[in-house]
């Protein structure tokens, strides 16, 4: 067998190859005798029809599964050799029989390119203060209260910042070109962008009992038929509750159940942020390698790739609004726009992809079955479903190879970042 590849791109093969009589005699002699036994013919029980009856009935079919064979051998051979990375099926542009018995073919097919990495000993990660501040620790704990606070009824007070209203909402178009619409129970907290900056402003002073009036011109968010039209508001004010935040005591420490007071408690939270801020570290250096491996480079990506991610993501999110009720083919979005949007983002990451699986060759990182299982059982637990059923679902698709080739990319992460983690950096 003898081929040749183009590169008609950098991520484009063309494959022409040739097989010679010798060797289609000796694959069709292959083939044919899986005919011969598998064969079913009236008259003979299976795998005893004689071979030229096989031959004449099953021509046809023969010859397709012969070529299919051939067709394969060139394939595995010119993978093998090349040392290529295939980014789509083997494209058949032709495929022919000579006189002299021989085996032509032309194909394409797309490739991920190589990578050629920077020294990786020249790489200084951004400096990242990992010690906890004082202010972190304050903020942290204040979050710890805010989750615990109690809403506290507000009687004979009129409605300020951060204050949690219960209104009843009436809204008309006094211009007549809308619905009335009717909210029995709306709760929103003052100052935090939960409704409508004319409906916030105009509750603020008012108490429990008041009614107020507002009004509003819908903007761009409403989309073109609805912008410009004026919407009328009658707010009743049904409560307000005014948050309270718990002491930072002992009592409160306990509640969390945690022994030792206030000081243990202090401890546990500026273990927590010293742990959130070793992730973040290694999110911000990750961004930082993956920038230095790519050493101002534009890393081309075959076309069918980022066609069908990008394809992949659309119809993910089309989903997603169909899940909360919105009909994508109702909602106004600039779906053209929004689409160059994620065609963008996945070319950023299949182009991450590639720096690090570069960086994984060049450290030799390879990942067992049994890690894949571990982190497909991890998964599994997350999302509540049964090990076996998520493993058997991934196999079918491919996905437990990129599970693995996940695991193995942040495996030689954590490899190259190890000597500035150790120091403490």
């Amino acid at each position: 067998m003898s081929y040749e590849i183009e590169h008609a791109t950098p991520c484009r093969v063309v494959l022409k190859a040739a097989i010679g009589p010798e060797e289609v005699r000796t694959e069709r002699e292959h083939v044919l005798a899986d005919w011969v036994r598998a064969a079913r013919i009236d008259g003979f029980r299976k795998g005893k029809a004689p071979r030229p009856l096989v031959e004449r009935r099953f021509a046809d079919s023969i010859r397709e599964d012969l070529e299919e064979h051939l067709t394969r051998t060139v394939w595995d051979k010119v993978r093998g050799e090349e040392r290529l990375r295939p980014a789509s099926p083997l494209g058949i542009r032709e495929s022919k029989w000579l006189e002299s018995g021989e085996f032509h073919l032309e194909a394409e097919f797309e490739i991920y390119p190589r990578v050629e990495l920077p020294a990786l000993d020249s790489f200084k990660p951004p400096v990242f203060e990992l010690a906890p501040s004082d202010e972190e620790l304050a903020g942290a704990l204040d979050q710890l209260r805010e989750r615990q606070a109690a809403w506290e009824p507000v009687e004979g007070e009129p409605a300020t910042e951060g204050m949690l209203v219960e209104a009843e909402v009436h809204g008309d178009f006094p211009d007549g070109d809308g619905e009335s619409f009717h909210e029995e129970r709306s709760l929103f907290q003052l100052g935090k962008d939960e409704v409508y900056p004319e409906i916030d402003a105009a509750v603020r002073g008012h108490s429990v009992g008041g009614e107020v009036a507002a009004e509003r011109t819908i903007g761009e968010e409403g989309g073109e038929e609805r912008k410009g039209k004026r919407v009328a508001y009658r707010v009743r004010i049904k409560s307000l509750r005014r948050k309270r935040l718990p002491e930072l005591d002992e009592a409160f420490a306990t509640s969390l159940g945690v022994d030792g007071g206030v000081d243990a408690l202090r401890e546990r939270v500026r273990e927590r942020v010293l742990a959130s801020k070793a992730e973040r570290r290694r999110d911000a250096w990750r961004e930082a390698l993956v920038t230095y491996l790519a050493d101002g480079k534009t890393i081309d990506l075959p076309e069918g790739v980022v066609r069908d991610d990008t394809r992949k993501e659309v119809l993910e999110f089309a989903q997603a609004l169909a899940q909360r009720g919105i009909n994508p083919d109702e909602a106004k979005l600039e779906w053209e726009k929004l689409e160059q949007e994620m065609k963008g983002r996945v070319e950023k990451r299949l182009r991450a992809e590639l720096v690090l699986d570069a960086l994984a060759d060049s450290l030799e990182i390879k990942v067992s079955g049994a890690e894949v299982n571990r982190e497909v059982e991890h998964q599994a637990k997350r999302i509540g479903v049964p090990f076996a059923e998520l493993r058997g679902n991934l196999a079918k698709g491919g996905g437990l190879d990129r599970v693995g080739a996940v695991l193995r990319r942040e495996r030689a992460v954590d490899e190259a970042l190890k000597r500035f983690t150790e120091s403490g950096k």
